[in-house]
């Protein structure tokens, strides 16, 4: 890797890292600080959180196509102000309505494929890989340290404080892609791209579920922590030290995470890789939902985050493993839309079950939908061999 490309990962993996700092702080405070601050229902909070997911979903192959025609760093720059505008009406916002449209707005600013078609552009084939590497670290860095600074600041300054962090990310944001080398967008490449391995795509069984593996691995965080802090005060935490409980939950999930990832990476069978990191999650969201005491969240809490912060570290891999080189940024670009359905469907999905269940009925519906999700992923890989068996007959 030269100097360039190395410049390149690092400003692409910084600009990842301050946006999702910015965006996930609120993450944790949410749920208590809408329902206090503005009076909001169960159902209006899951939808004020998801509807981030929903715009960008919809957002980006239209920034992706206007960056092809623009260039890629005028649409970055229009994707940032978009975000650090959102940030400032929710911050100053009124109402729960208020908030609403600054998130929506913050979604707007897709840029997550814009940033991954950059990638494609600076940096040759060969440490594309390495590339994607240093951004899955800063985006797990960003949501872990996102986590414990949200509790933080709400506790000094509220809810408006926290949107104000994601106005000051967004800024430092907009100053890197500002200094940011950018190469001249090929346009032939887009004529010229072969087309057959995109109609692969739609046709390879594993590239499908594991979509559908993000979309609901991210279902369930969002809906689960529309739960998590209600059921950390309704064990006599305080807010002021829901930081240093996600903290140490965090530290631990990564401390038992990496020897899994060492030990089930090794297996050949890509669904050998997820599943138990699936089940793992469910046993996490079980002991979430039995837990009668502060020992007992915590402990459920450290087996969800080894499993979801699993999936997290391997699913990006393994779709980058099997998709072909030639679609492989369409591949990701698909694989980020599924994510971000994920957050909408379980922010709002999740608020509905919340205004008519328990915290603990939530957790259990979600301990259900995993489990759903391990006995389908099976089902499609028996199919898969199945198919693949008798074609090798044949």
């Amino acid at each position: 890797m030269n100097k360039t490309e190395r410049m390149t990962g690092l400003l692409v993996s910084l600009l990842y890292f301050v946006r999702m700092l910015g965006l996930f702080s609120i993450l944790p405070i949410f749920t208590l600080a809408a329902n206090d601050d503005y009076a909001a229902g169960s159902l209006m909070i899951g939808v004020t959180l998801g509807i981030y997911g929903l715009l960008q979903a919809g957002m980006q192959i239209p920034f992706g196509i206007l960056s092809d025609r623009l260039g890629r760093k005028s649409v970055l720059v229009f994707g940032l102000v978009l975000f650090v505008l959102g940030s400032w009406l929710a911050a100053v916002a009124d109402s729960i309505w208020g908030i609403l449209l600054g998130r929506a707005l913050q979604g707007a600013g897709a840029i997550a494929g814009v940033l991954l078609a950059v990638v494609a552009d600076e940096i040759r084939p060969e440490w594309r890989a390495s590339v994607m590497a240093m951004i899955g670290a800063s985006i797990g860095v960003a949501f872990g340290l996102s986590l414990i600074l949200g509790p933080l600041i709400y506790d000094i300054g509220g809810l408006s404080a926290v949107f104000y962090l994601g106005m000051l990310t967004g800024a430092l944001a907009l100053g890197l892609v500002l200094v940011m080398p950018f190469a001249a967008v090929a346009q032939l490449r887009v004529t010229t791209e072969p087309t057959h391995p995109v109609r692969g795509l739609s046709q390879n069984a594993q590239f499908q579920w594991l979509n559908l593996s993000i979309f609901i691995n991210h279902f369930l965080l969002m809906s689960s922590f529309l739960v998590i802090p209600r059921l950390l005060v309704s064990v006599e935490i305080a807010v002021a030290d829901h930081s240093w409980i996600y903290l140490g939950v965090l530290f631990g999930s990564f401390m038992i995470m990496l020897p899994a990832i060492i030990r089930w990476g090794k297996s050949q069978v890509i669904i050998a890789k997820v599943v138990p990191a699936i089940l793992i999650m469910i046993l996490g969201l079980l002991l979430l939902a039995l837990g009668v005491s502060a020992a007992w969240v915590l402990l459920g809490l450290l087996v969800f985050f080894v499993g979801f912060n699993y999936l997290e570290a391997t699913l990006p891999a393994l779709v980058s493993q099997v998709a072909p080189e030639a679609v492989r940024g369409k591949a990701m670009g698909i694989y980020s839309t599924s994510q971000f359905l994920g957050l909408f469907a379980g922010g709002s999905l999740g608020g509905l079950w919340m205004a008519h269940l328990s915290l603990s009925a939530v957790l259990v519906a979600n301990g259900a939908l995993a489990l759903g999700w391990v006995v389908l992923l099976l089902v499609l890989n028996f199919r898969e061999q199945k198919i693949a068996g008798a074609k090798s007959r044949g």
